[in-house]
């Protein structure tokens, strides 16, 4: 059985395993973590939730996760620590149009952390139009430690290592920002799906078109979904809490609750507050 465990393929990082992944989070937010009982399983939530990412980006943007192995080949350290940076120019002028700082954060900055977690290296946009807040651009313009602003809109690239392997990881970085400003076809461009699709998952209106829509079972509480994933998010009202005995360490008291038979799914559990303290 052990066997069989250790050797189990990982799911496939697709976007409905991946939102998958991220409802589980939220549900487990919304749940009281007493004296830390889900912090193992949040740290391994999370770990599945970057590997799924890493290898979809790694998917969409080399094919085959090419950078991901190249990353393991990096030699020992020699020498002392040094810093190296190289500034690559946004082509804005040849297009003009084309949203190059979207294209390189990625939505809340995921891509952008994504390839600084693959390269190794520091990942910034920099110079005209990269602030967002246009007003806040123009005050700034001129200050202290913004001298960036008064040139033209570029990504800085920084890492910090031994000299040979700063070199290589400034060198494969370079590569993938190259990637970035290179503006794909319209309708080609897999890694705006991608980035419109981590978008819709993060503000939960992410819909796979091949999915049949939800059937609510008539209680309240988690639902079964029809696509072999267990549950889905549900008000935060009917949504299982365990009750802490009043006689324990914490001396909390909890309201009582009592399960009821009724369940869709054999995971799925509906709970209820009972009427009175009389157990009625």
């Amino acid at each position: 059985m052990v066997g069989e465990m250790e050797t189990k393929e990982k799911p496939k990082p697709t976007p409905d395993y991946l939102m998958q992944l991220m409802n589980d989070k939220k549900l487990m937010s919304s749940l009281p973590n007493f004296c830390g009982i889900f912090n193992h399983l949040e740290r391994l939530l999370d770990e599945e939730i970057s590997r799924v990412r890493k290898d979809m980006y790694n998917d969409t943007l080399n094919g085959s996760g090419n950078l991901e192995r190249r990353s393991a080949e990096l030699p020992d350290g020699i020498g002392p620590i040094v810093q190296l940076q190289e500034k690559l120019y946004v082509p804005v002028k040849e297009y003009p149009d084309f949203n190059f700082v979207g294209r390189i954060l990625g939505p809340r900055g995921l891509t952008a952390k994504q390839l600084e977690a693959e390269t190794g290296c520091k990942i910034m946009v920099r110079g005209k139009g990269s602030m967002r807040d246009k007003k806040k651009e123009e005050q700034n313009r001129g200050k202290p430690n913004w001298e960036h602003l008064n040139e033209d809109l570029h990504v800085l690239i920084t890492v910090e290592d031994s000299q040979n392997r700063a070199e290589i990881k400034l060198r494969r970085a370079v590569e993938e920002v190259k990637k970035l400003l290179v503006p794909a076809a319209e309708g080609e461009d897999s890694l705006k799906k991608m980035q419109l699709m981590e978008l819709a998952i993060l503000n939960g209106t992410y819909r796979d078109a091949n999915l049949k829509s939800l059937q609510q079972a008539p209680e309240a509480g988690l639902i079964y979904t029809p696509y072999e994933y267990p549950y889905a998010l549900a008000p935060a009202t009917s949504i299982l809490e365990y009750p802490i005995e009043t006689s324990g360490v914490l001396g909390a008291v909890a309201t009582k609750v009592r399960r009821h038979d009724m369940r869709v799914h054999p995971y799925q559990r509906i709970v209820t507050a009972d009427r009175a303290a009389t157990g009625n």
